[in-house]
């Protein structure tokens, strides 16, 4: 610690990843193993596919978190040079293999949810041709058929997408019926995982806002912001190391927020929740933004440039790319709380 301050509102970061696998101890269940990468959307939609093929009677296996053995597996089987994340991704795909599993889930999510302020939601097309790419590298030919990709639009509701997913539960071994019951028990778990997230987020911002306690809230994509390896661990050294009330995006009721005035053609889904996480910021005197992001992120290179008028103030921009050495990192973190005031009670009691 640099600090002797102390934060006054819970550590989200760890709590989130607590919500998230919500007691998950290994696999369960007699049926097929199916692998779920920890990269991606796995961040964000792990409780949908876990109640989905946990219905079906599947045995769900985690890749490991990502380590340097993944991050470098990854790096050694991808043929073109997409972003970091997608590279570490190929890495928890071969992990998975190597764990024995009989299929490896890798959805072709091609949007999100809808909301009325967006044109559209897609997914970054890296995202959505994740399954593609992967059974495509020659390294990976004899398996690829053990890949499992169904197609999901999110956007066009749950009784759309419980009958994309149809065919994924007759590959599994489930007739339509148990495959509808399952997609049902999908959406509510990954619904009750939101609600939670929200309800937490909003006690911490009333915590903050009681107290004048300044916070920081972390913008960017689900496996930016919260696979530690990728992101050096930058969102925990922040709070253990600064004393930092951090907030993570999908923590903040971002649904009602109206980004139309900010870009009335954000069809982004991580780009429209960027710039409502900066909207509602704006509110806040006290509460200020870093993003997260990754080297060869085209969405984010401009997405960025409408997050300073959506929240009104200057953010910290940290781009990460498989670099181990955090030095430069923290560096910045420091000046940029440093010029928000923030570093200035270093070693000064909190007020509460």
């Amino acid at each position: 610690s640099r600090t002797e301050r102390r934060p006054v509102i819970p550590d989200l970061m760890t709590w989130r990843r607590q919500r998230l696998l919500d007691g998950y101890a290994g696999p369960v269940g007699s049926g097929p193993k199916v692998g779920v990468p920890q990269a991606m959307t796995f961040h964000d939609r792990f409780p949908f596919w876990r109640a989905f093929l946990e219905e079906l009677g599947c045995a769900v296996v985690l890749s490991d978190e990502t380590n340097r053995k993944i991050a470098h597996d990854g790096i050694d089987l991808t043929v073109a040079e997409p972003c970091y994340p997608i590279r570490v991704a190929h890495g928890h795909v071969k992990d998975l293999l190597d764990k024995g599993v009989d299929w490896v889930l890798l959805p072709n999510m091609v949007d999100a949810e809808a909301t009325p302020d967006a044109a559209e939601s897609q997914m970054c097309p890296w995202a959505q041709t994740l399954p593609f790419v992967v059974q495509s590298v020659p390294r990976l030919a004899e398996v690829r058929e053990r890949v499992l990709a169904p197609t999901v639009r999110f956007r066009l509701g749950e009784a759309h997408v419980a009958r994309e997913l149809v065919p994924l539960g007759r590959a599994l071994g489930a007739g339509v019926r148990r495959t509808l019951r399952a997609a049902a028990r999908a959406f509510a778990a990954q619904q009750a995982f939101r609600t939670d997230l929200e309800t937490a987020g909003r006690e911490a911002l009333a915590t903050l806002e009681s107290t004048g306690e300044p916070g920081i809230v972390l913008v960017g994509r689900g496996y930016n912001i919260h696979d530690r390896a990728v992101n050096l661990d930058v969102p925990g050294k922040l709070r253990d190391y600064y004393g930092i009330n951090v907030i993570p995006l999908d923590c903040l009721p971002l649904e009602s927020e109206d980004i139309r005035d900010v870009n009335d053609n954000m069809y982004w889904h991580s780009g429209r929740r960027i710039l409502a996480a900066g909207k509602l910021v704006a509110r806040f005197p006290n509460v200020h933004i870093i993003s997260l992001t990754n080297f060869k992120c085209g969405p984010d290179s401009y997405i960025r440039h409408f997050l300073g008028e959506a929240s009104g103030k200057p953010f910290l921009s940290l781009q990460f790319d498989g670099h181990s050495n955090d030095a430069g990192v923290l560096t910045r973190c420091e000046a940029y709380l440093d010029s928000k005031g923030m570093l200035r009670w270093w070693n000064t009691p909190a007020t509460v």
